[in-house]
């Protein structure tokens, strides 16, 4: 009887090893196996003597990625965390009170949840040294006759922080933004904090998207408004144009925890009534691939130049009414003949607040020497 025993146990345990495998190769055409990160999934390690050490690793990267069921199970674990805590997270994702998402992604060059937190703020040494490449870039553009100015978006989590799980705590008054910005503009240095506009309005609108990284078109409109103040001395408020509600959304978070369905009432928005006597047309297609250009009727015939993350991109509905011509460029994309090549006055360099690493090495970045643009894999913050 004991003998049975123990070989009905080694039975139960190889078909617990098997049965995922070969029951998958045989449904996995019928049931939801894409790819929800937002980033290439690792392939099979290379089998070769030269890469021998890194065989291990690499393998456990692709088990991990390719595991049979995962977006099931990936889908029940937020389930159930959910129901049972209020909150969950899931990989980068963290689920907050009434649904919300989060993107607490901690990976090199983006610590999101340290940002909230407030537990890494820079020292007196790193403040000097970023405001020092500051000075250097500001002072080589306007040697140039180029106007340069930076603008910092701040995560979901620094304005709606009120959503975020309670057993996540805030350590201090200020995140690292609020702490070197003002350090920063009293140096004259033309850095922005972008959280000033949208923190006056949040109590009132819903300026980011619930289940998404992004702002929505409302949020994206006051910090349009907020580098036209910072660019020209005036802005339209508000209250001048219509907020129109559009259909319900999902977004790239919800995707990531494979629940697009489940997290789909969101709603998005549109502006309507903003210099309506300026008309815009983009360039189809834009002369260099990933770039994109905007020409408009707008008494000001300067070119404006937008370097930045995904965040720039909800601002291509605003910033082209102010420049007859409007240049938006990626990270990824950019490229220092940009200047040549669209005779540039106006700079405007933005990042979300988690991407740093984009905003400690600015020089390097405009003369395309940072090494971490180069084939960088894209994240939600990023795309």
């Amino acid at each position: 009887m004991q003998v049975m025993k123990q070989k009905l146990f080694i039975t139960l345990f190889i078909l617990s090893l098997i049965g995922p495998p070969v029951s998958f190769v045989l449904v996995k055409d019928f049931i939801d196996t894409q790819n929800y990160e937002n980033r290439t999934l690792a392939s099979f390690p290379r089998l070769a003597w030269d890469n021998f050490e890194q065989i291990p690793g690499e393998f456990e990267e692709f088990l991990n990625d390719h595991a049979p069921y995962k977006n099931f199970f990936v889908n029940l674990n937020t389930r159930l965390e959910t129901k049972l805590f209020g909150a969950a997270s899931v990989a980068p994702v963290t689920i907050g009170t009434d649904n919300w998402l989060f993107y607490t992604v901690d990976v090199q060059g983006e610590d999101a949840l340290s940002d909230y937190q407030h537990v890494n703020l820079y020292t007196i040494e790193q403040q000097e040294e970023i405001a020092g490449k500051i000075q250097a870039v500001a002072e080589g553009m306007e040697e140039q006759s180029i106007r340069f100015f930076v603008f910092e978006a701040p995560n979901k989590e620094s304005i709606y922080g009120k959503y975020m799980p309670k057993s996540i705590h805030v350590y201090g008054q200020k995140s690292r933004l609020d702490a070197i910005i003002p350090e920063l503009q009293k140096k004259g240095l033309p850095v922005y904090n972008l959280a000033d506009s949208l923190r006056e309005y949040a109590e009132d609108y819903q300026l980011y998207c619930k289940y998404d990284t992004h702002w929505n078109m409302v949020g994206a409109f006051l910090a349009s408004q907020q580098i036209a103040e910072a660019v020209f001395g005036n802005h339209v408020p508000l209250e001048e144009v219509t907020i129109q509600p559009g259909a319900e959304i999902s977004g790239d978070m919800a995707s990531m925890l494979n629940m697009a369905s489940e997290f789909n009432d969101d709603i998005s928005y549109s502006i309507e009534g903003y210099l309506p006597e300026v008309l815009v047309e983009k360039e189809e297609p834009a002369e260099h691939e990933g770039i994109s250009v905007f020409h408009s009727n707008a008494e000001n015939e300067h070119t404006l130049l937008v370097i930045g993350d995904s965040f720039s991109e909800a601002l291509t509905s605003y910033l082209p009414k102010l420049y007859q011509t409007a240049v938006f460029s990626t990270f990824k994309s950019y490229t220092p003949e940009l200047f040549s090549w669209y005779d540039v006055d106006d700079v405007i360099y933005l990042n979300v607040e988690r991407n740093q690493r984009y905003f400690e090495r600015i020089p390097e970045v405009l003369n395309g020497t940072f090494a971490g643009i180069a084939g960088e894999e894209e994240t939600a913050g990023e795309e």
